[in-house]
C-alpha cells in the first residue's frame, strides 16, 4: 500500500489517482525494483569505496557546487577522511557477507543500509572537513542524529536543529498559540491544508507584505508551501522521491521551492533525514 501525496489516504501500489481526492498519483518506482549494488562474488570493501565516489559526486552535483567536486575530492584525500572510510567499509562488508551468508537481508534492504551509511558519511565529512568548500555551512547539531531512528527523535527539535532558523532572516513561527491570527487563516486559506489529526510544527511567512499567504510550513507528515506566483504544493514525507538543487532554488518531487540559498541547502538535508525516516 502507499499513501496519496495529498491527502494521505491509502493506496494500492498501481493506483494512479487517488480514490479520496482524485489526485493523479507519480509512479515513483520502489526499492524491491532496484538492482543490487554490491557483487558478493568480488571483493566488497572496495566496492563500497567505489560507490562512496559516486555518492560524493551525487550529493555535490545535488547539492552544492558542480565546479568543486576535485576540491571536494583532494579534501577526501588530503585530511585523512578517506582512511576513516576505509576501516568503516572494511567492517561494513564483513558484516554484508555474513547477513548474505545467513540470508537475512534482501538486496533492496543491503541497497538501503549503503544509501542511509553514505548520508551519514558525506554529512559528517562535509560539515567537519569541508567548510571552507561549502557555499553555505551546515548546522553541526544535524551529525546528532547519525544512527537514530524516527522513534527516539523529537521531531520538533530535528527540523529546528537542521534548518537552523538562528541564522536566518525568516519570520518562523514554532508556536501555534503565538501566530497571528490573520496569518494563520491567510496561510490556511493559501496552501496550509493539513488533515484533522495533523500536527503544524512550524511555519514561515515569505510574503512580502507579512500577510502569510506565501512560505511554508513543516507538520508531522508533511511540507507544504507556496511560492509567489506558484501554485500551492504538499509533499508528504512518505512521498519523497527526489530533490535536488537547480541554481539558486531547489526542487522536490518535481516541484519548485526556494526559501533563500542557506534555507534551501538546509532543507534539502532535512528532507533526506525525514526521508530515511518515513520510507
Amino acid at each position: 500500500m502507499k499513501r496519496c501525496f495529498r491527502c494521505q489516504t491509502l493506496l494500492p501500489e498501481d493506483a494512479r489517482f487517488c480514490l479520496n481526492c482524485g489526485a493523479p498519483q507519480p509512479d515513483w518506482g520502489t526499492a524491491d525494483q532496484a538492482d543490487p549494488l554490491l557483487d558478493f562474488n568480488q571483493e566488497l570493501a572496495s566496492q563500497l569505496t567505489e560507490l562512496f565516489f559516486m555518492a560524493l559526486k551525487q550529493r555535490v552535483d545535488r547539492e552544492h557546487q558542480p565546479d568543486k567536486l576535485t576540491d571536494y575530492a583532494e579534501r577526501l584525500y588530503g585530511s585523512g577522511f578517506r582512511d576513516i572510510v576505509a576501516r568503516r567499509f572494511a567492517l561494513q562488508a564483513d558484516r554484508f557477507q555474513q547477513l548474505q551468508e545467513l540470508g537475512m537481508v534482501s538486496s533492496s534492504a543491503i541497497n538501503q543500509q549503503i544509501e542511509d551509511l553514505f548520508d551519514e558519511l558525506l554529512d559528517y565529512f562535509i560539515i567537519r572537513y569541508c567548510k571552507d568548500i561549502t557555499e553555505i555551512a551546515l548546522p553541526e547539531a544535524i551529525l546528532k542524529y547519525q544512527q537514530t531512528i524516527r522513534e527516539e527523535a523529537n521531531l520538533f527539535q530535528v527540523m529546528v536543529d537542521y534548518l537552523d532558523f538562528s541564522t536566518e532572516k525568516e519570520r518562523v513561527y514554532t508556536d501555534l498559540l503565538k501566530i497571528p491570527m490573520d496569518k494563520l487563516k491567510n496561510a490556511s486559506q493559501s496552501y496550509l491544508f493539513p488533515a484533522r489529526d495533523e500536527k503544524i510544527i512550524l511555519l514561515a511567512d515569505q510574503s512580502l507584505l507579512g500577510n502569510g499567504k506565501e512560505g511554508f510550513a513543516l507538520t508531522d507528515r508533511s511540507l507544504y508551501w507556496r511560492a509567489p506566483f506558484q501554485k500551492p504544493r504538499i509533499v508528504a514525507f512518505a512521498n519523497l522521491a527526489e530533490f535536488r538543487r537547480t541554481e539558486d532554488w531547489i526542487t522536490i518531487n518535481g516541484f519548485f521551492f526556494n526559501a533563500g540559498l542557506s534555507l534551501n541547502l538546509k532543507m534539502l538535508r532535512l528532507l533526506g533525514k525525514l526521508k530515511q525516516w518515513f520510507r
